[in-house]
């Protein structure tokens, strides 16, 4: 089966698997320049689809989970975009979550074929995300999206469709866009689509357990990226994971202790 509407491609011009944010010592240090990092060092950029494409109703596209969930809670936009139609204008930017079906959305094909085509004429390689949180809704309202198996077999031919469409082009790929957020905001406490977390909390969630969703979201989704790079021909795979960094607070086992279980309750999740 193929999902009807356009992939989606968010960090379409993702150009390293991994932005680390680097820190000068002094900003007195002139000798900090392009020859301060290894050859063959990429340097790149990434966005998702949806922050900057718009098109959230063109050319077939059918509805995503954050569709619904900026209309529903407006009042959980971040704090910079107070405005309630700016912020459901801005989410709303999808331009590919799609109602399942077993018509491919030509429309789609052609325009990211366009789109990466401009890429590498500008010089630019493109590092492409599978999925970055925008599941269809009809996913969603037919078996639960990431919530139940069913979403592994549904992601491995979405996968292939984007292999063989993009593959001849597109040699780096990510599966999923930091799955951690994904389940741990978006089913433990609500604040990214679809809004679930457990009713005690009272945060107007959708429903859902926040002591048992987001690790079955979570394990659902490792599968479903293992099922992708099982089906990669070419190029390279990978996925990416968030983490905050941790430091004992002192020099002491329990203290070491301590750091290596927050690094485990995120980045090992």
């Amino acid at each position: 089966m193929a999902f009807r509407g356009y992939p989606d491609l968010g960090l379409l011009v993702l150009l390293a698997l991994l932005i680390n944010v680097i820190a000068v010592s002094s900003s007195h240090d002139t000798s900090f320049n392009r020859t301060s990092f290894p050859r063959g060092f990429i340097f790149g950029t990434a966005s998702a689809s949806y922050q900057y494409e718009g098109a959230a109703k063109e050319d077939s596209r059918g509805p995503s989970i954050w569709d619904t969930y900026t209309h529903e809670h407006p009042e959980r936009c971040s704090d910079y975009e107070k405005d309630e139609f700016r912020c459901i204008q801005i989410l709303n930017l999808m331009v590919l979550s799609t109602a399942k079906s077993g018509d491919v959305n030509r429309e789609g094909i052609i325009y990211y074929n366009k789109l990466i085509n401009r890429l590498l004429r500008k010089g630019l390689q493109p590092f492409v995300t599978i999925f970055h949180w925008d599941l269809p809704k009809a996913l969603e309202d037919e078996y639960g999206g990431f919530l139940s198996p069913h979403i592994v077999d549904d992601f491995q031919d979405y996968s292939e469709l984007l292999f063989k469409e993009f593959g001849d082009r597109v040699k780096h790929w990510i599966t999923l866009n930091e799955p951690w957020t994904f389940s741990n905001n978006g089913y433990a406490g609500g604040s990214l689509a679809p809004g679930r977390c457990s009713a005690w909390l009272n945060l107007n969630c959708t429903g859902g357990n926040s002591g048992t969703e987001p690790y079955l979201v979570t394990h659902n989704q490792l599968l479903a990226h293992a099922a992708a790079v099982e089906a990669a021909q070419k190029g390279a795979i990978g996925i990416t994971l968030p983490s905050h960094w941790i430091m004992p607070l002192s020099d002491t086992e329990s203290d070491r202790g301590a750091a290596l279980r927050y690094l485990d309750s995120m980045f090992g999740w």
